[in-house]
């Protein structure tokens, strides 16, 4: 059993020479925890901001900061909605080392994950319950915000990937109620605030409701696939039936993106996509990874002559000129996955154990694709017989759809309280989403006219931690300086 106030816990603080901080490790952040090791944090304090003992100084600073004023990192490791246990400090997937670095005081929060099962063998960690447990500690952090270090109306959240999908998440959600479930079942504190100050969103995996379809708009006519093996595939080509598949996704993804109403942000114009990568909203994606390339360019100018050698990349006065994104991506932006990429045929993506349930470990969940598949009966009547019930199996399915809505921040941009600044980076090489998800998310959060967003793509980084060194560090500063 846990205990929402830290100083029960009793839990002893250890210092960390090589670092100069101090660190309280696996504190579990609610009263019932069904999965203890990943249902709780690490917390990494500076040094000059409390003693040994674990009280607060607050004449101490470091790079400006203090124990009231250091805001606070708080960064999940949830990759392929996998369970997380919190992070070391020098993990090498996390930004523990450079944040304690900075001044700040760090916080890596555990989470449950799509294969979690409690000490009775069930599974526990389904949507939305990763999210729902993060929210729980920032509501843990906050009420313990007199004993502990660092200012708890400064947190921003971190992640990458499905991670990155969570900070989404925790930015576009603050304070919303539809989690109550999942908090009464764990125990979270029910009266404190889980809103945050800012998001970093790295190439996060968003609105699964439609990611199927941008993937096929994005990799149009692309048959050939580069694989991933971790998940149980190697590069090949797309079967007949999945080509056949691909087209009409691409195409309904044209009249989704078209219903959006998307504007661009420098000149208002509504933005609009076609097949074969057409429309301004396409020009839109384009200048966007313009824009990467010219920045990769400044920061590195002897490796334009790399960048010289693609046959769809021009320098113009200086500046990057993209003539083709479907000759980009048959040599630089090339397919990853199968089709369709999320919700695959054969249940093997870890978007299908996401949305699988206590008793079903995993299943499908694009229920559009069930009406697609309808129409390619005829063409494809071995396939369609194979794969069709399985989707029309989750058709009308009442927690599915909870599910689908509380993991997607499109439903609650501007609805619920927004963090003030987001910062959203996505690689240019990154082919685990299409880069419109990303675009769209930044897009619509500009839109809502709450918060502050910082959106960029990063040149010749594939899906991960896609940034400049340092960068981060600097925005954090910038949106809070003290």
């Amino acid at each position: 059993m846990g205990n929402l106030n830290i100083k029960e816990q009793k839990k002893s603080w250890i210092y960390l020479k090589k670092w100069n901080c101090y660190k309280l490790e696996q504190v579990c952040y609610c009263e019932k925890p069904r999965v203890p090791k990943e249902q709780c944090m690490n917390i990494f304090v500076p040094a000059e901001y409390m003693d040994k003992q674990g009280n607060r100084i607050t004449e101490g600073s470091r790079m400006g900061y203090t124990a009231d004023t250091a805001p606070v990192i708080f960064e999940n490791g949830l990759a392929g909605y996998h369970e997380a246990e919190p992070f070391e400090l020098d993990d090498h997937r996390s930004m523990g080392v450079e944040s304690i670095l900075a001044g700040f005081v760090y916080v890596s929060c555990g989470c449950r994950g799509r294969s979690s099962v409690d000490k009775k063998g069930i599974l526990c960690g389904k949507a939305p319950v990763s999210v729902a447990d993060l929210k729980a500690g920032i509501r843990f952090l906050k009420r313990n915000a007199s004993v502990l270090p660092g200012n708890m109306d400064r947190i921003i959240s971190v992640g990458i990937s499905a991670g990155g999908a969570m900070s989404t998440l925790l930015g576009c959600t603050g304070d919303c109620t539809d989690y109550e479930e999942e908090w009464k079942e764990m125990g979270a504190d029910l009266t404190q605030s889980d809103s945050i100050f800012g998001a970093q969103c790295y190439c996060p995996i968003t609105d699964l409701d439609h990611a199927d379809f941008a993937y096929e708009w994005m990799f149009e006519g692309q048959i050939h696939y580069m694989g991933m093996p971790f998940v149980g595939f190697n590069e090949g080509n797309l079967s007949p039936f999945a080509q056949s598949l691909s087209w009409k996704m691409g195409e309904k993804y044209v009249e989704y993106f078209n219903t959006l109403e998307l504007k661009n942000p420098d000149t208002g114009e509504m933005l609009k996509i076609s097949k074969d990568h057409g429309g301004n909203g396409s020009a839109y994606l384009k200048k966007q990874l313009e824009k990467a390339a010219d920045k990769y360019v400044a920061k590195f100018p002897e490796r334009k002559q790399e960048l010289e050698h693609y046959s769809w990349l021009h320098f113009r006065e200086g500046k990057a000129y993209i003539s083709s994104i479907k000759e980009m991506e048959q040599d630089y932006h090339k397919r990853l996955k199968l089709c369709p990429a999320f919700d695959d045929l054969d249940l093997i993506q870890a978007e299908n154990q996401e949305f699988g349930t206590s008793v079903t470990d995993k299943r499908h969940f694009n229920t559009p694709l069930a009406k697609i598949m309808e129409e390619l009966k005829v063409e494809h009547p071995g396939e369609t017989a194979r794969y069709l019930p399985g989707y029309k199996k989750i058709c009308g399915d009442k927690e599915l759809a909870r599910q689908k809505r509380l993991l997607n921040p499109l439903n609650y941009i501007g609805k619920e309280k927004t963090a003030p600044y987001f910062r959203i980076r996505v690689g240019a090489k990154d082919a685990d989403t299409s880069l419109t998800v990303t675009m769209i998310l930044a897009l619509k959060l500009m839109e809502c006219g709450k918060t502050n967003v910082d959106y960029e793509i990063v040149w010749d980084e594939a899906h991960g931690r896609a940034d400049y060194p340092g960068e981060m560090v600097e925005w954090v500063r910038s949106i809070y300086a003290v």
